[in-house]
C-alpha cells in the first residue's frame, strides 16, 4: 500500500523511476536464523567485513560485483536520458560499495565506512569535465515533542505535563562534509606479511 502511494506521488510529481535488483540489500541467506546470524556476524568481524560470506547468502564482494555492473549501466543511462538530478534509493551496504567502487577506496578504507543512517542522503555533484565528486551527506535533525491528543469532536491538543507520550518529528536536514566512519575502537590494525616466512611480531 505505502509502495503504491510512493509510485504515485513520483506520477504526479512527473518523475521517471526504475526498479532494479542489482542494488539490493545484501543476502543474508535463504532462510535466516537469529542466533545463526548472531554467530556469522561475529565471525565476519574477525574474518573481515569484506569477504565474509554469509551461509547461503553474500559478501559485500558479491555485492561489489553487482553494484559495479549496475553503475557501468547507469553510467550508459546518463547519454540515453539526461536529467538535473539522478536519485538512488538503496541500502546501506549497496551505498559503501557504490562509493568505494567509483571513487577506487581500498578495502581498508572501505571497512572504514560505517553504514549510512535512515534517510540519509550521500551527494555526488557533477564536475563539468565528466566527473563527480562527493559533495557531503545529509542526515536528517529530529526532535521530541509532546504527542497530541485525538479527541472526539475532532480537535487536537497537547497532551498534560503529567503525560510522558511524545512523539519524533522532523526538522531539517544537517549537511555535513565528510561521510561516517566506524568508532576509532572498531578498526582492528592489521598485521601485513611481504613473504610466508616473515616474523608475524614484525
Amino acid at each position: 500500500k505505502r509502495l503504491k502511494a510512493w509510485y504515485s506521488r513520483l506520477m504526479e510529481s512527473g518523475l521517471t523511476w526504475h526498479e532494479d535488483p542489482r542494488i539490493r540489500e545484501q543476502d543474508f541467506g535463504n532462510y535466516q536464523d537469529p542466533n545463526i546470524i548472531k554467530k556469522a556476524k561475529r565471525e565476519r568481524y574477525k574474518f573481515g567485513t569484506f569477504y565474509y560470506r554469509f551461509p547461503h547468502g553474500e559478501s559485500a564482494s558479491d555485492v561489489f560485483d553487482r553494484v559495479s555492473t549496475f553503475l557501468d549501466s547507469l553510467w550508459r543511462s546518463f547519454e540515453s536520458g539526461r536529467a538535473q538530478n539522478y536519485v538512488l534509493v538503496t541500502h546501506g551496504i549497496s551505498i559503501r560499495v557504490f562509493l568505494a567502487r567509483y571513487f577506487r577506496y581500498s578495502i581498508d578504507q572501505f571497512n572504514l565506512l560505517a553504514n549510512p543512517q535512515n534517510c540519509e542522503m550521500i551527494i555526488l555533484a557533477h564536475d563539468g569535465e565528466g566527473r563527480l565528486d562527493l559533495d557531503g551527506r545529509c542526515e536528517l535533525e529530529l526532535k521530541q515533542r509532546a504527542a497530541a491528543k485525538d479527541y472526539a469532536d475532532g480537535k487536537e491538543e497537547e497532551a498534560n505535563d503529567g503525560d510522558e507520550k511524545s512523539e519524533t518529528v522532523i526538522v531539517g536536514y544537517k549537511k555535513y562534509e565528510r561521510l561516517r566512519t566506524v568508532p576509532p575502537q572498531h578498526v582492528r590494525p592489521r598485521k601485513v606479511r611481504m613473504c610466508h616466512d616473515d616474523d608475524e611480531a614484525s
